[in-house]
């Protein structure tokens, strides 16, 4: 199977931006208000503009709110500027109420214009494109009233409510946001470092009724080399580094002061195989191919970051089969058997291509390609390995892949650029299907075809999904309500 990479690249910064959870989500009791939280990004910020610039979502997710939410925890949609919504024309018309008493950083209200206006200036946006397709896939956003804001699409969209959750779907009025923490004149350093203040005019509270955020402030520094973050910590520097490989997150876990808090199941690490190369262009093969791969050796690697992924989304999302227990079991002879009796002759030889630089479902490239490599030497499959850009993966020409895909806001972002893309023809059932779903809004619909996709996909074995892979944080012990999201609205620091 061949999927766009440039597709799978864009997904990506889907999957990085996990959403706050809402402001009845149970905080601590009691917290301490005050305290600036100083953190240590992997790269600098350069702009605050959800839309327009990707590398700064980290803060802009602090400055900028989103009409809806996403609960990482159960895949739940709920309110956060929009109070309320209403779908109409088998989801191709969506109705939202916004919240009463929320305020731009500016001083001026929320109102259905300026989410319009937030909408229209996002339309030649790369991020537009990535969350909703063409411009042309949003017909028009209307303001009906002050408060009563419609969208009207070209046709119904399955992701369309979750991708309003997205970061860079964030409503904002020229540079103001309503989030709960400020930008002031000149907080954005030469060097990409940025000082947030706390909005005190914040409309947000905790489950007690408390005004939210705890904190005064955050500063975001930006240490591009993982070790000095983890360094950083250590020292006192900085209360918190984000983005850690595996063996400085390995570490972090040895130290009494800190914790590590991963956000869970970042990543789907799968191994791609190609349908049109002889002999895997039947299925029984291909078959062979996942009894041989044994997942649990893999995940020596991730130090405990990771777990065997059963189907291409973890359980608690939308689509999940709780009927399938296990993608293949692992069975060496019986994979030979399976070859046998296809009359598939042995030695095959094929290349595999791995990711030149770790990424986030591989954090050892090579290490995790040559056990997969010995693996399929027990059948007689001969892999040679190639080391390839990722972005070029998708286009290497080789028989097997590692591929990473982001596990987003909606199962569409996993679904979609791994099975979606890849029959011109349109003859594929399990191309068609996804296919569907994405034109499908109603959830319970949607879930019952991807169940079908995760039946099919195990027999046609066209993708082997071999681990999820979690995303490590490390904070101070200090830090209280972190649960390893990049959002900070919720948290506190002990005195």
């Amino acid at each position: 199977m061949r999927s766009s990479a440039l597709l799978i690249a864009i997904l990506m910064v889907i999957g990085a931006c996990t959403l706050a959870p809402s402001s009845a989500t149970p905080t601590p009791t009691p917290a301490t208000t005050g305290g600036t939280l100083r953190l240590a990004i992997a790269a600098e910020a350069t702009a605050l503009d959800p839309w327009a610039d990707e590398a700064s979502l980290i803060a802009t997710r602090q400055i900028f709110e989103t009409l809806v939410d996403v609960d990482p925890a159960t895949s739940r949609i709920g309110p956060r500027l929009a109070s309320s919504w209403v779908m109409a024309n088998d989801g191709a018309s969506w109705t939202f109420t916004l919240r009463e008493g929320v305020l731009f950083h500016d001083g001026s209200a929320l109102d259905a214009s300026a989410v319009v206006a937030s909408f229209e200036r996002g339309r030649t946006t790369h991020a537009y494109r990535t969350l909703f397709g063409d411009p042309s896939a949003i017909l028009s956003v209307q303001a009906l009233d002050p408060r009563t804001v419609r969208f009207d699409l070209r046709a119904p969209f399955g992701p369309f409510l979750a991708h309003l959750a997205s970061p860079q779907a964030a409503i904002a009025r020229g540079s103001a946001g309503t989030g709960p923490f400020v930008a002031s004149a000149g907080a954005l350093a030469p060097d990409g470092g940025l000082t947030l203040r706390r909005n005190d005019s914040y409309w947000g509270r905790d489950g007690a009724g408390k005004q939210l955020p705890y904190l005064d402030g955050l500063v975001f520094r930006p240490v591009p080399d993982a070790t000095s973050r983890l360094a950083e910590l250590r020292a006192g520097r900085v209360d918190a580094a984000l983005d850690l490989p595996v063996a400085q997150a390995s570490s972090a876990r040895s130290d009494p002061t800190l914790v590590v808090s991963p956000r869970k199941d970042a990543a789907l690490a799968s191994l791609g195989i190609d349908a049109t190369a002889t002999p895997f262009d039947r299925a029984e093969p291909r078959r062979a191919v996942a009894m041989a791969v044994n997942r649990n050796a893999l995940a020596a690697v991730y130090a405990g970051t990771s777990r065997p992924a059963m189907q291409v989304v973890p359980p608690g999302s939308l689509g999940y089969d709780d009927s399938v227990v296990e993608f293949s079991a692992l069975d060496v002879d019986a994979a030979r058997k399976v070859l046998a009796d296809a009359h598939v002759p042995t030695p095959i030889s094929a290349d595999l291509a791995y990711p030149n630089v770790p990424t986030a479902g591989y954090p050892d490239p090579q290490r995790i390609a040559q056990s997969i490599a010995a693996d399929l030497a027990k059948i007689g499959v001969i892999a040679r390995l190639r080391s390839v850009e990722p972005s070029a993966l998708g286009v290497s020409g080789a028989t097997f892949t590692l591929d990473t895909t982001a596990l987003g806001l909606d199962p569409d972002d996993v679904f979609w650029p791994l099975y979606g893309l890849d029959d011109p023809s349109g003859a594929s059932l399990i191309v068609g299907l996804v296919r569907k779903a994405r034109a499908e809004a109603d959830p319970t619909k949607r879930a019952e075809l991807y169940k079908q996709v995760s039946k099919i996909a195990r027999t046609d074995a066209l993708r082997v999904p071999l681990l999820f892979a979690d995303k490590p944080n490390a904070t101070t012990a200090r830090l209280v309500g972190y649960s390893g999201i990049e959002y900070f609205g919720t948290v506190w620091l002990r005195p």
